[in-house]
């Protein structure tokens, strides 16, 4: 018997030990007060996402929220939880030969083949001061990525299934008609919410176009699209 206990607490303890290293991802706060700029250190991270946007002003990737090796950085407003991973973790994702680099150079459009038919894309990382927003300074083809306005980043293609994130649990396309705002409720209450597929010409960007409540998806200005949605 003392054996057996011995076996079952070292067991345990490793159990234990090993439960920080899957961990796949921490959370921070970050605010910007009175629409000044403010840095959230992390410590060394690879990459971030905003999971919920808390203020009303728009939190956009490179024009009011970013990241660099060491943390978060907000301004205009944006306050929001973001996820990052730490630099020494594996980053999610597809794998080798599922990513395309796309620069625009001089501010030039720039179309990047690909050699397989994209059924989505979207963006890992952003590597140009300039801001790459999805319909605006980049977007996909069936053959390619095309990027402008000097975005230049590395962004994932797939042409079987949807951008990595969250588990899907519900969805609903929401249409903004004659550039008329809409409404799309949903039932229970939204935890959060992010764009799967932009479906019109007009850029769909949250906070701007789009947005989401507690009991539905919102769109104006155009933007048409396929949202995904946790609820609490």
């Amino acid at each position: 018997m003392n054996a057996w206990h011995a076996i079952v607490a070292v067991l345990g303890a490793a159990l234990l030990l090993g439960s920080p290293a899957t961990a796949s991802a921490a959370r921070i706060s970050c605010e910007s007060r009175d629409y000044h700029r403010n840095y959230c250190p992390t410590g060394s991270i690879s990459s971030a996402r905003l999971v919920v946007q808390q203020s009303r002003s728009a939190c956009i990737q490179g024009q009011s929220w970013g990241y660099d090796r060491n943390g978060i950085w907000v301004t205009r407003g944006c306050s929001g939880e973001f996820e990052y991973r730490w630099a020494n973790e594996p980053r999610p994702g597809p794998g080798p030969g599922r990513q395309i680099l796309c620069e625009s150079q001089n501010y030039k459009q720039q179309f990047c083949p690909s050699d397989r038919r994209i059924a989505r894309a979207w963006l890992v990382e952003q590597r140009s001061r300039s801001e790459c927003v999805q319909g605006r300074t980049w977007g996909y083809q069936d053959r390619g990525i095309w990027v402008s306005a000097g975005c230049s980043g590395l962004f994932a293609v797939d042409g079987r299934g949807r951008p990595p994130g969250p588990p899907p649990i519900n969805a609903v396309v929401c249409e903004s008609r004659g550039y008329q705002q809409a409404f799309c409720p949903v039932a229970p209450y939204i935890a959060r919410a992010w764009l799967v597929e932009q479906r019109s010409q007009s850029e769909c960007i949250q906070g701007q176009t789009w947005g989401f409540q507690r009991n539905g998806i919102w769109v104006n200005d155009g933007c048409s699209g396929l949202f995904d949605f946790e609820t609490r």
